[in-house]
């Protein structure tokens, strides 16, 4: 399947969720995510901020949060993604696309941590179709320590996506019903 085959079956099955399902599953996506041992051993915590019909992060961000994690989210500026720390979640604001992005100027360069990408679809050897920016594949690229989880509902999980050389894979992925 191409990385947009794969896109456009993935919005398809998204725009079938009702809120009380993308809550319930990202509920237990995220009760999988925080059992895991490298979730304990990280300090840092790079995450996206949830938005549309993606695997919810708020009460995860919270949660982090609580247990004095430092807790980085993006924000994009023009082709590159930069990664700003935030205290609350009082401190995002509505950006491009009205995603959530922080209002601040506190930019972190973390040399290692615990990185959750989002992405539209994956396969079992962890290949990824995200947005199309490429916006994760070059920061990754340029910061290679992280350790790679992605979050997705089960049917993010398709057969194979064809990628390209450049394109990172995630370590896991965490879905409502398995760590891959």
């Amino acid at each position: 399947m191409t990385k947009e085959q794969a896109r456009v079956f993935v919005k398809a099955e998204k725009n079938k969720m009702t809120p009380a399902q993308i809550h319930e599953n990202s509920r237990q996506i995220i009760d999988r995510l925080i059992s895991q041992d490298f979730f304990y051993s990280a300090d840092t915590v790079l995450t996206y901020v949830s938005y549309n019909q993606e695997v919810e992060t708020h009460s995860f961000i919270d949660n982090c949060l609580s247990l004095g994690k430092t807790v980085l989210v993006p924000k994009v500026y023009g082709r590159d993604m930069k990664f700003h720390r935030i205290t609350t979640l009082s401190e995002l604001k509505p950006g491009k696309y009205g995603i959530l992005e922080p209002d601040n100027t506190d930019i972190c360069e973390p040399e290692q941590g615990l990185m959750i990408m989002p992405g539209l679809a994956f396969d079992k050897e962890h290949h990824r179709a995200g947005y199309g920016g490429g916006f994760y594949d070059r920061y990754l690229e340029q910061h290679p320590a992280f350790y790679k989880a992605a979050v997705a509902f089960s049917f993010q999980i398709v057969d194979h996506i064809e990628t390209e050389s450049y394109d990172l894979k995630p370590d896991c992925i965490i879905t409502e019903q398995a760590v891959l």
